[in-house]
């Protein structure tokens, strides 16, 4: 299977030495060559990605903005030489934080780290269909756990942990990727936080009691969250 991936940055020295990186790599097939965030973003809207090699610092788009126009990111790595966006990339769910000058050593580690997450995504489906569980992979075992059981879903940088009442499960994957594939129960509230609305003992103006814990609700995510829960009172 091929990984299709795409470079944005505005330093054509770092487009060509990303691009020779790449054809070392049988799994990956380029999409695209961008010098900014808007051509990114035509890019994107033409041609699946799933992978995005992105600079930070670009005129006319950074790659923070980039991120923030887009609502169905694909598996981001930063590569850029500013040391201190490293905290607000992984707020933003990118999979790696690449220096520069990088070698090729530590972008063959990050791509087999974007690939690894790409080929163990959450095996679900949507609510319609009649399967009521999903499997994940932590560490060397694949577990299986039934969408009821779970209260919320937590983001931990790179990782995600899933909580139950009677364990906690964590796995290498984002928690944008979960998202996608949760049935219509789970809600994001915060950008660390997915709930199970199932699950929720009680809800306060800014946060939610299941079980013995509470969750916040942040102002991004309030109004369609208070939206859903209108929809379920009498």
């Amino acid at each position: 299977m091929k990984y299709h991936i795409l470079i944005v940055d505005d330093e054509p020295p770092a487009r060509k030495l990303l691009m020779d990186y790449v054809s070392k790599l049988a799994d990956l097939e380029l999409v695209g060559l961008c010098s900014n965030g808007e051509e990114a973003l035509g890019v994107l809207k033409k041609y699946p990605v799933d992978i995005l090699l992105l600079d930070i610092r670009m005129p006319l788009m950074t790659g923070m903005d980039l991120l923030n126009e887009i609502s169905n990111k694909p598996l981001t790595i930063f590569v850029t030489a500013y040391e201190e966006y490293a905290v607000k990339g992984y707020e933003l769910d990118v999979i790696d934080y690449l220096m520069k000058p990088v070698s090729f050593e530590r972008f063959k580690k990050a791509i087999e780290k974007a690939i690894e997450y790409l080929s163990v995504q959450i095996s679900t489906k949507p609510a319609k269909e009649t399967t009521d569980y999903f499997f994940i992979k932590t560490d060397t075992r694949i577990v299986k756990i039934r969408y009821e059981e779970v209260q919320a879903i937590e983001a931990q940088r790179e990782y995600i942990k899933i909580i139950t009442p009677n364990r906690k499960v964590m796995s290498l994957i984002s928690l944008t990727n979960v998202a996608h594939g949760l049935p219509e129960d789970f809600v994001r509230i915060h950008r660390s936080f997915i709930i199970n609305m199932s699950q929720i003992d009680e809800v306060q103006s800014n946060e939610i009691l299941i079980g013995k814990s509470y969750y916040p609700i942040s102002r991004n995510y309030r109004e369609a969250f208070f939206k859903k829960l209108e929809e379920r009172r009498l």
